[in-house]
């Protein structure tokens, strides 16, 4: 019998790439407001946005895809500077299918960007209904503490954000950090790599949030800082389960593990981690396949595990991506990584945050339903005071110039600076 075939997928960058007007009229398909460079994997395959939606990367601020599903939805939240040192943030449902763009409408039109405005925010798409979610920790108005507030918009339903408060048990703590949001099983999943896991189905007129506690690894590496942390340690969805992969151990000698999560048997309810894999890297270092590569025998950092298959994880070295079959401790995979990195002063290194496996096949049906829904918010847009867009005339024009050339100047300067202290 021939294996089943493989569904598509691709690793698509999570910054995009960002282009003046004259560029994107010139790479755009007629009618389009974006585009998108498949690659096949490793290499990476990039969103391609104007500047109208979205600003580059700058002074520790970036657009990014918080979400890449399946039907060829991506959810990008933009950057807005207002100053040299402060941006708004802006919602966009992206359509790689139609190259179409709808921009959420908001209460206050845009908001202050902040870093977990980008990694607290997720998509999901259930029973023909396309929903944004938003997790903040605390409940607003109130003195109540260890809650959280979430913001939702369902697509083609008034067109407005709806706000519920929430209890968590453990209380959410005020610096809660998360680093990114998964849509698995009919709810999203929020990943804080010291809380947890947080997942609630937002369609629900009461949602219930659910904690489950990532697995205990007494040994644990070392990182530069918190934002860095998905360097080590990531939560991702493959084989059909939630995976949680760990490098950890002796920094001479480290290992990587891997736990699938599952509701529990006994207490229905409940959800539990249950080991996998557990590879060292020194047995991958003297297999031919690696030394074949001229890799060096550093540790490296986390990138994604395979969708499809859990024995195989993607890793990040220099700028460079490979894949290694845990099982058999090789590498299967190895290819050079372009993608945009996040502004040089937030010392982000090339991590399982920047990057998503994509399950999306450009030839597959979907549903008309939400394809509908999408178009009808976003001819409501047009009408409106506010798009979600900033609106393109020749003064807004220069007064963005102003604003970039003011935050490009600061940013150089930075970079100027950091360089001369890495001397």
């Amino acid at each position: 019998m021939a294996p089943a075939a493989q569904e598509p997928w691709a690793i698509l960058a999570a910054i995009p790439n960002v282009v003046g007007y004259k560029e994107a009229k010139r790479i755009f398909p007629p009618g389009t407001d974006i585009s998108v460079a498949r690659k096949e994997v490793p290499r990476a395959s990039v969103l391609t946005v104007p500047r109208h939606i979205s600003l580059p990367a700058c002074l520790g601020l970036y657009p990014y895809v918080v979400a890449a599903d399946r039907s060829g939805l991506l959810l990008l939240l933009g950057t807005h500077p207002v100053t040299s040192a402060s941006a708004m943030v802006s919602y966009h449902i992206c359509d790689a299918h139609t190259g179409e763009v709808v921009s959420l409408r908001d209460c206050k039109p845009m908001r202050p960007m902040t870093f977990y405005g980008a990694a607290n925010v997720g998509l999901i798409i259930k029973d023909d209904g396309c929903m944004v979610a938003e997790l903040q920790p605390g409940c607003k108005g109130t003195s109540t503490t260890g809650g959280a507030t979430l913001l939702s918009y369902k697509v083609g339903e008034c067109c407005k954000w709806r706000e519920r408060e929430l209890t968590c048990s453990p209380p959410l703590p005020l610096d809660w950090y998360p680093e990114g949001v998964v849509s698995h099983g009919g709810m999203l999943w929020w990943v804080d790599l010291s809380y947890g896991l947080l997942a609630c189905d937002p369609f629900a007129e009461e949602p219930n949030l659910i904690h489950v506690p990532l697995p205990q690894v007494p040994d644990e590496l070392p990182v530069d800082d918190q934002v860095n942390r998905g360097a080590h340690r990531c939560v991702k969805v493959s084989g059909g389960r939630l995976m949680y992969v760990q490098i950890h151990g002796n920094p001479v000698v480290p290992v990587v593990s891997t736990w699938l999560l599952d509701e529990s048997t006994c207490s229905p309810g409940e959800w539990e981690w249950n080991p996998q894999l557990s590879a060292p890297l020194a047995e991958l270092w003297i297999d031919q396949s690696y030394v074949d590569t001229m890799l060096p025998l550093t540790i490296p950092a986390l990138a994604l595990p395979h969708p499809t298959d859990p024995n195989r994880v993607y890793f990040f070295l220099k700028s460079c991506i490979f894949a290694v079959d845990l099982l058999l401790r090789k590498l299967v995979s190895f290819n050079s990584f372009e993608m945009l990195d996040p502004p040089c002063e937030l010392w982000m290194k090339r991590s399982s945050h920047l990057v998503h496996a994509w399950q999306y096949d450009p030839s597959s049906s979907r549903s008309d339903f939400v394809l509908a829904c999408l178009r009808q918010d976003k001819a409501i847009a047009s009408k409106s005071s506010f798009s979600g867009i900033i609106p393109v005339t020749r003064r807004t024009a220069k007064s963005l110039k102003r604003v970039w050339d003011s935050v490009t100047r600061q940013q150089q300067k930075q970079e100027q600076q950091l360089q001369k202290q890495a001397m």
